[in-house]
């Protein structure tokens, strides 16, 4: 049975006059009304048999980016390499969790700047898989490379991806203890899911200064658990 949404009643009115008095005009070439009859059977198509597409186009224009910040430039640099969002798998955030051991116990931080301070650091994502991608196993690639490029640190993992949020991270880090001269400066997180590049993120690695060691004052408000840290980390999305 041929349904018209009541909405699309008066749009499909004033298309179909606009192709009638093209159709009929003496003025117009033929090819170019044969265009106009086949652009408006290809419209009625779409209304008749309910597929929303204007209103599917509308929402990808006003749709607010999904996802952190870091998500956002993480995904399009791997958009940039070849890489990207699956469809049905999306990046909502990724970046880089710190740990120290200190008199309150292991403490936990995310940061973007990395100091020999730290006892280690692994990379997180938090993946929202849609129905066509959830409940299955995924292969998970994690990726530290130093300044030079040279890979220091490599995890790879099979998760099982639900329906809606997933956080992952390595169960093992990379410590932190011995880094040189020679690695201070930039690094990139990379992440891979089966095999496809879906997030590429920068971070730096410094000195022990002053200023940085003033901050470790006191580390009472410093979660003491992942859950904890990315529970913290969800009110930060833009």
């Amino acid at each position: 049975m041929i349904r018209v949404r009541r909405r699309d009643r008066l749009w499909l009115t004033i298309v179909s006059t606009l192709t009638a008095l093209a159709i009929f005009a003496t003025s117009i070439p033929l090819m170019l009304k044969f265009g106009i009859l086949a652009l408006f059977l290809v419209m009625v198509g779409l209304v008749v048999f309910d597929f929303d597409a204007m209103g599917a186009l509308r929402s990808r224009v006003t749709e607010r980016p999904r996802g952190t910040a870091q998500a956002r430039e993480a995904l399009n640099r791997a958009t940039n390499n070849g890489g990207g969002d699956w469809v049905g798998l999306s990046l909502e955030d990724i970046g880089l969790i710190a740990s120290q051991q200190t008199e309150d116990g292991l403490t936990y931080e995310r940061t973007r700047t990395i100091t020999n301070e730290f006892d280690g650091v692994r990379p997180y994502v938090q993946l929202n898989a849609g129905p066509g991608m959830a409940e299955r196993r995924a292969h998970i690639r994690y990726e530290l490379l130093d300044p030079s490029g040279e890979s220091r640190f490599v995890y790879e993992d099979n998760a099982y991806l639900r329906l809606g949020e997933n956080t992952l991270h390595p169960d093992q880090h990379l410590p932190l203890g011995e880094l040189t001269s020679s690695q201070m400066g930039q690094w990139d997180i990379r992440v891979h899911v089966d095999g496809r590049l879906i997030g590429m993120l920068s971070f730096t690695a410094t000195p022990t200064d002053g200023e940085r060691l003033g901050r470790l004052g006191d580390r009472r408000d410093r979660p003491t658990s992942f859950e904890d840290l990315l529970r913290q980390g969800r009110g930060d999305r833009e």
